[in-house]
């Protein structure tokens, strides 16, 4: 088997010998001609119109070749530098066109920044007298316009970045630091809105039922020819069974007559408030319910001591009247 085996290697090793030597005779046998031709001289004549002097070179043909070479890669060279040149040109002009356009944009972008930046400014005013009004005359508004937590990193060191960024970026930090500060502000009045909404709710703020006001708070004529007395209600004159409703949610101290008041409703409302609605004709509540602002408790009489139909209606505030003029809607 090995001698099979070193019989085969020993054929290819001869096939292999005799194929390179073939070859390399073939290539050095046309190299040699090549060289042959590549030495061949070229003469090269010029002869003048007038023929007295002619000049003529011998040049080699490898010479010849390596000079077309060298035509033909500064051609190829010149003819890319050329495209390039023309392709670097149209993206100058599509980069020029694209600034004019950003340049517009961003001419309109400074306006609308300033225009905005105006609005703002005409808008604190506005938010400080709402919120004096919500949070009281005494409070300070300086430090509505304060923000803490603004973060001035966002912007960065104004001297360092002042030839990079335009100045409408700081422009709209500030303007969004004013958002900031009046939506702060918006929320802070809402609280004060809500907390006295509440307030209002469960305090006497409504009229009790529609008429004409025939008698205010205070010292007055009296109504019976007995010289002056003292009113310690509002009476509103109203058409007989016109209805009576609560002025704010509470629980029914009284209903049923009360000798002058004639039949009388008293409900007594939070903070120490109590309402008083007499001389109506009937009762629609009983003693101990409970009523919502606005809800039905009586009609219009003139039971007691009246001189018409109307509603005597009364606030107390502990076991003190007060005027309730300042407490009804103004509709009058």
């Amino acid at each position: 088997m090995k001698f099979k085996i070193k019989q085969y290697q020993n054929k290819f090793r001869m096939r292999f010998s005799e194929s390179y030597y073939i070859y390399s005779r073939r290539f050095g046998k046309w190299w040699d001609e090549f060289q042959e031709k590549g030495h061949e001289k070229i003469t090269v004549m010029f002869i003048p119109h007038n023929e007295k002097k002619i000049f003529n070179f011998q040049i080699s043909k490898f010479t010849v070749l390596f000079f077309m070479g060298l035509f033909s890669v500064v051609l190829v060279t010149s003819a890319y530098a050329i495209i390039k040149n023309a392709s670097s040109r149209s993206e100058e002009q599509r980069l020029l066109m694209n600034y004019k356009d950003i340049r517009s944009h961003l001419l309109k972008f400074e306006k609308l920044t300033v225009a905005i930046a105006d609005v703002v400014e005409d808008m604190k005013p506005d938010i400080e007298e709402i919120y004096l009004l919500a949070a009281g005359e005494n409070v300070k508004t300086d430090n509505i316009w304060k923000l803490e937590k603004f973060d001035p990193r966002a912007v960065g060191d104004r001297k360092n970045v002042a030839g990079i960024m335009p100045d409408e970026i700081f422009t709209l930090r500030e303007i969004q630091k004013n958002i900031i500060c009046s939506t702060n502000t918006i929320k802070t009045i809402k609280n004060f809105v809500d907390v006295r909404s509440k307030v209002v709710n469960d305090t006497p703020s409504i009229v009790p039922n529609f008429g004409n006001i025939t008698s205010l708070f205070g010292w007055r004529r009296s109504p019976f020819g007995l010289g002056r007395d003292f009113h310690s209600g509002i009476d509103i004159a109203a058409p007989d069974s016109t209805e009576i409703h609560a002025t704010a949610p509470g629980t029914v101290e009284t209903a049923g007559w009360m000798g002058g008041y004639g039949y009388t409703v008293r409900i007594k409302h939070k903070y120490g408030f109590e309402t008083i609605y007499g001389h109506c004709s009937r009762l629609a509540v009983s003693q101990g319910d409970s009523v919502a602002k606005g809800q039905l408790v009586a009609y219009v009489g003139q039971t007691g001591s009246a001189t018409g139909n109307h509603c005597h209606y009364e606030i107390r505030l502990g076991n003190v009247s007060i005027n309730p003029y300042p407490y009804m809607s103004r509709i009058w």
